[in-house]
């Protein structure tokens, strides 16, 4: 079985004692085996002194080949021969691999620290690997020194920086050996810099450990809830005391080691000459000329300017981190000044009048809890993804801690993947298409067997209108239901992309063709949509994918068919899929959760309406009060949010990235009422002093489209969904509490919170008078119970369970 090479490094160096004669070179290589994961590849140190002078040869040759330098001129005759896989890789000699001093997985390591050589050589840059504290194979590991002034590749690469007059590398870095060994890491593992210490980086860190090492820290007034500030048990806190601590000695030293290493250069002869002397001898002089020409003076000159740069880009790197911390500190206060208003209304109100339960007024975030929901600096990255994957493809981290980073952090954006095949692989997780526990070869199998699914599901639907087994009522209704559909298509985002052109091929027509009447001229949103201009015909391939879409689910969904708005839905997951198969799957399990939206009766749509109706009552009674004088009281003006969740208050982007956090079902399946909460709450004040009738508020509302910050609103609701369970829990110890004084209230025991919640949501084919009774059984038990926890709509939103709700077996004289 063959072993890939994927870096070589030589002239690496363990230094036994501080005598130069006992340093013993070495290679420094990565290798991979096939069947292991990229995260398993191994780091190996191999000493010169264990090899044959042919095999440290040809490790040579690979350590150019790896610096992307071309291999010098020398005889082949004697060294061991290269082959390659199937991929082309280069297989290293067992041979060869067998002699390591010492050999560890990437996943091993906790991080390294890459710290860069003396601007004058008075000392090598150096790499510290440190493994993770779990690892009991191997206690300590000797510090790797790279000798560039000896290495070929490390010296042909920076011959090559120097002719384009550039010393650093990868944003700031400035080049030297070690800078290699990481840039290959970062090809195989999630690296990730730390703020509090740049030269130290983390491999494959934890989202707490990113938290850790971030230079946000808590603020002064901000107490852990029940427990002394000095012992909240976390080693988090510990960074969050410290950190910033370190890095204002940082930025405070960053003047004097910039003085210090420029005094050290100046106090070269050399240097000192020409300084004393530039005033008094003409620069066109002969010997002043052929000084500055030489070599080692032109040395000395550059590592000081170098020396200049880095310390002013390190500056000012910490400067900026300052002034972002100093954002965040007034962004959380802000946050809790507003979010414990309301606390402060409520109690000032009397508590509330609905529950009868006051919100304690000293209501007091934890640090972790704001330093969570506040922190968003840590997309999940490609490197990151594939991380999570051992080498059969499973995912091998908890469910939550990758939901971890999608909450917190989203999915990293990358310009140069118009594609989104990062965000493709996570939806198809998320819409449940492929199961979390899958592997390659089963979720290979799934795609395969869906496609052909879908296909056969398709034939049937698009041939339906040609089949003369259906009477006429069927007939007509169909190809009411596909021009419905088709109507909708052709006003879908028309704004985006690849939605937009009207051609073939969905590109701009080209203008050759634009004043022609072929096949292929364009057509755009701005001349198609206009009133009564929908006889045209759709060509855009992205558009008739939507439609065949949509067709095929009418057919394979019947009892609910197409309804208006379900577009909108469709929309957003094709443009990321991109796949018409796999899209069709991400709509069915998509609409799993959505048909509730679109019931005939509207009791799904309903039902949401109630229980943020409730929620608003008990977490915002100042502005749930004002909204009843302005007969507002039913949130009307939410209507839209809730049907296509909000599609039509963000732009396009924002959109996607709103849904995949609902999608993950972190908190509870229904956070989307938390993030209208959070539109409320963010809204209150002008609402309050400004608005005082019913259509002023469904104008306000109206005219928030594309003025609203999502991440602020996400950080609002992620917080008002830990204060709301908060409350909740605290109202049923109290409720326990009473009950123990009191003896049980007759009218909880008909209350049955979650269980009863669910089982009312699923069952669909429930008839209208039932659900009359049962609204009014409810209303008489909220007349009566005074806990919020008796709620049952309040105790399905603390429920990770998706709520479904089925429609009804669709009768012929269904109204559509």
């Amino acid at each position: 079985m063959s072993t890939t090479l994927l870096f070589c490094k030589s002239k690496v160096f363990t230094h036994a004692t501080t005598n130069p004669a006992d340093n013993i070179p070495g290679f420094l290589v990565i290798t991979k085996s096939p069947e292991v994961s990229n995260k398993d590849s191994q780091i190996s140190w191999i000493p010169e002194n264990s090899l044959q002078p042919s095999q440290i040869s040809w490790l040579n040759n690979q350590d150019m080949n790896f610096g992307k330098i071309s291999s010098p001129t020398e005889s082949t005759a004697n060294l061991p021969s290269t082959t390659t896989n199937s991929n082309g890789a280069t297989t290293i000699p067992l041979s060869i691999l067998m002699n390591f001093n010492f050999q560890i997985t990437i996943s091993s390591l906790y991080s390294i620290e890459c710290r860069p050589p003396s601007p004058n050589g008075w000392w090598y840059g150096s790499t510290i690997l440190n493994l993770k504290d779990n690892n009991k194979i191997i206690q300590t590991l000797p510090i790797l020194f790279f000798h560039d002034d000896i290495c070929p590749s490390t010296i042909s690469k920076k011959k090559e920086l120097n002719k384009t007059f550039t010393p650093f590398i990868n944003g700031g870095d400035m080049y030297y050996g070690a800078i290699d060994f990481k840039n290959s890491l970062a090809k195989l593992t999630d690296l990730q810099r730390t703020l509090v210490a740049p030269t130290v980086w983390l491999i494959n860190p934890t989202l707490d450990d990113l938290r850790n090492f971030s230079p946000n820290t808590s603020a002064p007034d901000a107490r852990v809830e029940g427990g002394d500030d000095t012992t909240s048990g976390s080693n988090s806190f510990f960074w969050n005391n410290v950190k910033w601590t370190v890095m204002s000695q940082i930025a405070e030293g960053t003047n004097k080691a910039s003085s210090f290493i420029s005094g050290l250069i100046r106090q070269h002869p050399v240097i000192k000459f020409i300084d004393q002397n530039k005033d008094k001898i003409p620069m066109d002089n002969p010997y002043v000329n052929s000084l500055l020409q030489n070599p080692k003076v032109q040395e000395i000159q550059e590592d000081f300017d170098s020396a200049r740069i880095y310390l002013a880009k390190w500056a000012l790197g910490v400067k900026n981190e300052a002034e972002n911390y100093q954002i965040d500190e007034s962004y959380r206060r802000l946050l809790m000044n507003e979010l414990n208003e309301q606390d402060m209304a409520g109690a000032a109100a009397g508590g509330n009048d609905n529950f009868g339960f006051e919100i304690d007024m000293d209501f007091k975030f934890t640090d972790e809890e704001l330093n969570n929901a506040i922190q968003r600096n840590f997309p999940l990255t490609r490197n990151k993804w594939d991380s999570f994957f051992d080498s059969q493809g499973r995912i091998s981290i908890t469910i939550d801690e990758l939901k971890d980073y999608i909450v917190h952090g989203g999915i990293e954006i990358n310009l140069n993947d118009d594609k989104n095949e990062l965000r493709k692989e996570v939806w198809l997780f998320l819409l449940n298409v492929y199961p979390w526990d899958s592997s390659f070869d089963e979720r290979s199998q799934i795609k395969e067997t869906l496609n052909d699914s879908y296909l056969h599901l398709k034939t049937i639907a698009i041939n339906k209108e040609y089949d003369d087994m259906i009477d006429a009522t069927e007939n007509k209704y169909w190809h009411d239901q596909i021009f419905r559909i088709e109507k909708d298509v052709k006003r879908n985002d028309r704004n985006i992309d690849i939605y937009e052109y009207n051609t073939i091929d969905g590109l701009p027509p080209s203008s050759a063709n634009v004043n022609s009447d072929d096949d292929n001229t364009g057509e755009s949103a701005s001349d198609e949509n206009e009133e009564g201009s929908d006889h045209w015909h759709i060509k855009n391939p992205h558009l008739l994918k939507l439609k065949d879409i949509l067709i095929t689910y009418n057919n394979f969904n019947p009892n609910l068919g197409y309804v208006q708005g379900m577009t909108d839905l469709l929309s957003p997951i094709y443009y990321i899929i991109r796949d018409e198969s796999l899209t069709f799957w991400c709509f069915v399990n998509f609409m799993e959760r959505m048909e509730r939206n679109f019931l005939r009766d509207q009791s799904g749509i309903r039902d949401q309406m109630l229980t943020l109706t409730e929620l608003c009552q008990l977490m915002l009674p100042k502005i749930s009060k004002h909204l009843a004088k302005c007969d507002s009281s039913n949130l009307f003006f939410c209507f839209r949010m809730l049907l296509v969740w909000f599609k039509r208050e963000f732009k396009f982007n924002d959109v996607i990235s709103i849904w995949e956090n609902f999608l993950t079902d972190y908190y509870c399946s229904q956070f989307q009422l938390f993030f209208i909460l959070a539109i409320l709450q963010k809204n209150s004040q002008p609402i309050i002093q400004n608005l005082n009738q019913f259509d002023q508020v469904i104008k306000y509302f109206n005219d928030l489209h594309d003025r609203m910050d999502w991440k602020d609103l996400m950080v609002r609701a992620e917080l008002l969904f830990i204060k709301f369970k908060r409350i909740m829990d605290l109202s049923e110890h109290q409720k326990e509490q009473n009950v123990m004084l009191k003896g049980p209230d007759p009218s909880s025991s008909s209350s049955s919170g979650v269980s009863t919640g669910l089982e009312r949501h699923r069952n669909a084919n429930a008839s209208a008078a039932t659900n009359i009774d049962e609204l009014n059984n409810e209303s008489r038990r909220a007349e009566t119970s005074n806990y919020p926890c008796d709620s049952k709509y309040l105790q399905l939103l603390l429920s990770r369970t998706v709520v479904i709700q089925k429609e009804g077996e669709r009768t012929k004289e269904a109204v559509k």
